[in-house]
């Protein structure tokens, strides 16, 4: 037997153990930030749905908000993952307006499907001052919409623009962010009377997407 590996034996199980600890940290704080957004991620009760200790958090997570940056990082990759392997499936049609059509209706439905957590990521991003964690959570929200721009080139016959790939960054950029103030906003300027319903405002930003494109 390897000597190495037999001092190394022992630790494992601990390591497991840990490993198993921390994500369930993880996933009980993306649990309440989907249900009540940070005003609900308190340490009390992200212990208490992950059935441990509070004082099990702090072993782990210098404070709250570091936990709250490897809950928002794990949540952003997991979502990114997904979307590599079933983006393809959902978001492509036969046709450029078709697919731009999917990709509104599939913005629409995550900012109605999560709306707490969507809106306390913007928040936090917006607060926080640890610049290595708002790079990195950006860098995986831009390769997210690298792939839907990726996607959306597969209709370049349709597509007159000079420039296809920044037409359609920007194109992409503007639909989401319109869509997020939208759908987590009542304040904004997208309420102001008469308020475009979601179908109406689907329809316009199809056109305006479709029409700039060609």
């Amino acid at each position: 037997m390897n000597p190495e590996n037999l001092s190394h034996a022992p630790h494992a199980p601990v390591q497991e153990r840990s490993r198993s600890t921390a994500l369930r940290l993880l996933n009980a704080t993306i649990a309440l930030l989907d249900e009540s957004g940070l005003e609900g991620a308190l340490i009390p009760r992200i212990a208490e749905q992950a059935g441990v200790s509070p004082a099990s958090v702090y072993r782990r997570f210098a404070d709250k908000n570091a936990l709250l940056r490897a809950a928002f990082l794990h949540a952003l990759k997991e979502s990114n993952a997904s979307s590599r392997v079933s983006l393809s499936d959902a978001l492509l049609g036969d046709t450029l307006a078709v697919s731009v059509r999917k990709l509104m209706d599939m913005l629409f439905d995550q900012y109605r499907q999560h709306p707490h957590f969507l809106r306390a990521l913007s928040q936090f991003i917006d607060a926080d001052t640890d610049r290595a964690f708002v790079g990195e959570a950006r860098a995986i929200i831009r390769a997210n919409i690298d792939l839907i721009v990726d996607l959306l080139l597969q209709h370049r016959s349709e597509i007159r623009h000079a420039a296809p790939e920044l037409a359609l960054r920007f194109l992409v950029l503007n639909a989401t962010c319109s869509i997020e103030a939208y759908s987590l906003d009542p304040n904004s300027m997208w309420h102001v009377e008469p308020c475009l319903s979601r179908a109406d405002m689907t329809e316009q930003l199809v056109h305006g997407f479709v029409s700039h494109l060609a």
